[in-house]
């Protein structure tokens, strides 16, 4: 009995470029699938007292620009 082939590459690569290699699509956010929950929910919380202080910021920003006027 012949030996079988074991591997051949012959039109893989014809195959693989009739459609175009295309990049993996990047998303905005990454999956959170497997990870903390916890940490997620407190980053949250963080997150809008952050904003919060940046908005109060602002305000006494724009107070002192109007009182230097």
């Amino acid at each position: 009995m012949a030996k079988s082939k074991n591997h051949t590459n012959h039109n893989q690569n014809r195959k693989a470029h009739r459609n175009g290699i295309k990049k993996p699509k990047s998303h905005k956010f990454m999956s959170r699938k497997g990870l903390d929950p916890k940490f997620f929910k407190n980053q949250k919380y963080c997150l809008k007292g952050i904003i919060k202080k940046k908005q109060e910021l602002k305000e006494k920003e724009k107070e002192q620009k109007n009182q230097k006027k």
